[in-house]
């Protein structure tokens, strides 16, 4: 397939999930990701959601946003194979230039918005020895008195909200990367919403169950795109990007059940 330069040029990939598939390897965003998180929030409880569920839901579709890109940021490793991003590390300046940039894009939207993404930023980073992050983690942290004055809620509240954020964020994570067993053995999720711990498990018509149940409908069906790349290493950057931008958008459905 010929490449447009145009086309290659704002082809830019983020983070990524890369698994072994019996045709290569499987790519899926983490864009993907954190859209498949949102579409998981989409269905939670309506008793779960709080005030400004708009808001909430958009926290947690965009709460990977800002990732490097191939011009960046080498997405290879030593052996030429396409790097996940629990490869990656996240730490120094990179890290530091990730978190500032989402934070900075997110104040533009909504204070609300902003207070899930600080959030989640602390989460990633708060053990970072960086001096610079430390002090961005303190501002970000007095920001959020703020906020949480100008909607009326408490640190409670505040919990609560990001525990929905994690929740739909590490459910995400474990479906695209297939974590779970293929038997009926089931895999722990977190402990999040409603302080409850939550698990995840197949079921023997390749349905998925999560304990306990905290969705509204007793069925639904969930979607996420990837894509299979049936090289098995790269030279470069350059040669990964422009075999992803080839390679065919694919589409997987996830069933759950009650």
């Amino acid at each position: 397939m010929v490449l447009l330069p145009d086309i290659v040029h704002f082809f830019n990939l983020p983070n990524m999930l890369v698994r072994h598939h019996p045709k290569g390897w499987k790519i899926i965003s983490h864009y993907t990701h954190a859209l498949l998180a949102g579409k998981i929030a989409h269905h939670l409880k309506h008793d779960v959601r709080h005030s400004h569920w708009t808001e909430t839901l958009s926290a947690i579709i965009n709460h990977d946003d800002n990732m490097m890109d191939f011009e960046e940021k080498n997405y290879l490793t030593d052996a030429g194979t396409p790097r996940d991003f629990m490869m990656a590390g996240g730490k120094g300046k990179d890290a530091v230039k990730h978190a500032k940039s989402l934070y900075k894009e997110t104040l533009q939207k909504s204070q609300w918005i902003n207070l899930l993404i600080s959030r989640h930023i602390e989460f990633l980073y708060k053990d970072m020895p960086d001096e610079e992050m430390k002090q961005f983690l303190k501002e970000m942290h007095s920001k959020r008195k703020e906020q949480r004055k100008l909607y009326g809620i408490n640190l409670d509240i505040e919990d609560g909200l990001y525990n929905l954020l994690r929740f739909c964020d590490r459910m995400s994570l474990i479906l695209c990367g297939d974590e779970v067993p293929e038997t009926e053995r089931r895999l722990e999720i977190n402990t999040s919403i409603n302080e409850e711990t939550y698990y995840i498990k197949r079921n023997d018509n390749h349905s998925f169950t999560i304990e306990p149940w905290i969705f509204n409908e007793e069925q639904f069906v969930l979607d996420f795109e990837y894509k299979i790349l049936d090289q098995a290493d790269f030279k470069s950057n350059k040669e990964l990007q422009q075999c992803i931008q080839a390679a065919r958008p694919m589409l997987q459905k996830i069933t759950f059940q009650k």
